[in-house]
């Protein structure tokens, strides 16, 4: 990796990758659902005195190419100068994945407590000639995490339920891509609510990155699953697995661990 890539972050100019279209075609996403969601759950509850009540989405489809490599195979994939560079700036690593592109070409996020790293491939001739890193820092001593137990609601309407106020105004966040949707609708209400809080404050057009890994047992299917929110300002992220029964619905999955973090950034 040119140690040129770094420069910006060095001179005290971290800065966010200019939006671009990540992996162009079909399979150039990250296994996100892609069907239109249906209407909205109601809102969840407020939190830390913040106005507005978060806009709760409905789960996708979350459809898995079995040729991509997994998160290792592709981390591995990214050249040894490049991987040491990448967690050095991260720091203490939080969430992290890798991925390919449908060239092949990997690419990677890391968000640590020093940063939100991204790693992209440089073309130039129509090929990958080399790797450029990119960091915005983590404002220091903003980093807050939080673990969730994601329990399914009892039956018989007892448990967890959608925290809205009724007849509360839903504050809604643009994620981008859309697909986004679909992917954060997996999740618990409570999840739901304390990823895009921090973002209601300032710029509605959020940047959502994500990745899982699915698999199939006789009798379920487990998941694991990593989300990235972010703007200039603030990041939020989880990291969870979870089990769910043949022929059951993502409200009734049972949740072995949800962990989330979120911290401001430091503006370029």
């Amino acid at each position: 990796m040119d140690e040129k890539a770094w420069e910006r972050e060095f001179a005290g100019r971290d800065r966010m990758p200019e939006h671009r279209d990540r992996m162009p075609g079909r399979q150039s996403r990250l296994p996100a659902g892609r069907d239109p969601m249906p209407g909205d759950r109601l809102p969840a509850r407020r939190d830390e005195g913040d106005a507005g009540l978060t806009q709760i989405h409905e789960p996708g489809a979350l459809p898995v190419d079995p040729e991509s490599p997994d998160r290792l195979r592709a981390w591995e994939l990214l050249p040894d100068d490049v991987r040491t560079k990448t967690l050095e700036k991260a720091g203490r690593s939080l969430v992290w994945w890798a991925r390919v592109y449908a060239d092949g070409t990997p690419f990677a996020v890391v968000l640590g407590d020093r940063g939100l790293c991204r790693v992209e491939p440089v073309y130039g001739g129509g090929r990958a000639r080399e790797h450029r890193g990119e960091r915005v820092r983590v404002e220091p001593g903003s980093l807050v995490s939080r673990s969730f137990d994601g329990r399914p609601p009892r039956a018989g309407g007892g448990g967890s339920a959608a925290p809205g106020r009724p007849g509360g105004p839903v504050e809604r966040l643009v994620l981008d891509p859309p697909e986004a949707q679909g992917v954060l609708g997996h999740f618990p209400l409570d999840v739901q609510d304390f990823l895009q809080r921090p973002f209601l404050a300032g710029p509605r057009t959020v940047t959502a990155e994500w990745y899982y890994e699915e698999t199939v047992e006789p009798g379920h299917t487990d998941l694991f699953v990593l989300l990235c929110l972010s703007t200039d300002r603030h990041v939020t992220a989880v990291e969870a697995r979870r089990a769910l029964d043949r022929g059951a619905t993502p409200d009734r999955a049972r949740w072995h661990a949800i962990t989330c973090h979120r911290a401001r950034l430091t503006p370029r």
